[in-house]
């Protein structure tokens, strides 16, 4: 009985990258669209239009709780993340030939600076007021015209894109799957907690908060799931347009006058 011949495996087929696509991680768009998504921030920041009454479905709110101080300032979070990500991209860049450093870097900002705009795009149009609003304007100490709105929370959209973006890393680039998955329990835990303080404070309702996870999540997941796809280009590029490649092998030996020798071996491949 005739059966069909066997057929090599398909490689897969990978598209090159394209400026027709959004491409976070790829050097040449990032020294680009990384200014922009920071100008982009700075330019809502400036420019929103003050309207004195909060949107639907926040328009009829009261907010007459009390202002208490804030557990955890951007000034105390900063720098634990700065230092949280210089051991972790430190880490499996020493622990994994095949982690791309600058590609992963510039995709972490750029997930932070994206939900960043989200971020202030949702404070700016809805500008639902703080939960302490009412009180301090109606005991003089806050102007009529807030600048700083509530929904949704800032804290807890990038607690949750550190935990999302950093939790993709380490599992993927790390082959020990207790550690990390252990890692994502603890950020997770760690963000969740970031985001309870913000409602403890009364700087957030819940719902700001829940929001804001949310977005982060959703916006992190996004871009490490792009710049994997971009990593895959780069590399399957650089292979192709590999010349050559060469080893170094040093070696040591003694002779029968028991003295030692050293020398090494250059292997290079075409």
């Amino acid at each position: 009985m005739f059966s069909p011949p066997d057929l090599p495996p398909q490689e897969k087929v990978i598209a090159p990258l394209s400026w027709n696509h959004f491409n976070p991680g790829d050097l040449k768009q990032d020294l680009i669209t990384l200014p922009l998504e920071a100008g982009l921030i700075e330019a809502i920041s400036v420019s929103y239009t003050h309207q004195g009454l909060s949107l639907w479905p926040f328009h009829s709110e009261s907010a007459k709780k009390t202002n208490l101080p804030t557990t955890l300032s951007r000034s105390t979070l900063l720098p634990i993340g700065l230092g949280v990500t210089a051991a972790i991209f430190g880490v499996l860049k020493l622990s994994n030939d095949d982690f791309s450093l600058g590609t992963q870097l510039r995709g972490f900002l750029h997930a932070h600076l994206l939900n960043e705009i989200a971020t202030s795009t949702a404070k700016t149009t809805f500008q639902r007021k703080r939960p302490f609003y009412d009180t301090e304007v109606s005991s003089g100490i806050k102007p009529a015209e807030d600048n700083q709105f509530s929904f949704f929370s800032g804290h807890a959209s990038h607690a949750f894109t550190f935990a999302t973006y950093t939790s993709g890393l380490m599992l993927k680039y790390t082959n020990n799957p207790i550690l990390s998955w252990s890692y994502t329990a603890a950020a997770y835990t760690t963000a969740a907690w970031i985001a309870s303080t913000r409602v403890n404070d009364h700087a957030h309702n819940v719902s700001d908060v829940i929001v804001g996870a949310l977005v982060g999540t959703i916006i992190s997941g996004a871009v490490f799931y792009r710049v994997q796809q971009v990593d895959a280009v780069h590399k399957k590029t650089s292979d192709k347009d590999l010349i050559f490649d060469y080893q170094f092998l040093p070696y040591t030996f003694q002779d029968n006058n028991k003295r030692s020798w050293y020398a090494g071996m250059f292997e290079i491949k075409f």
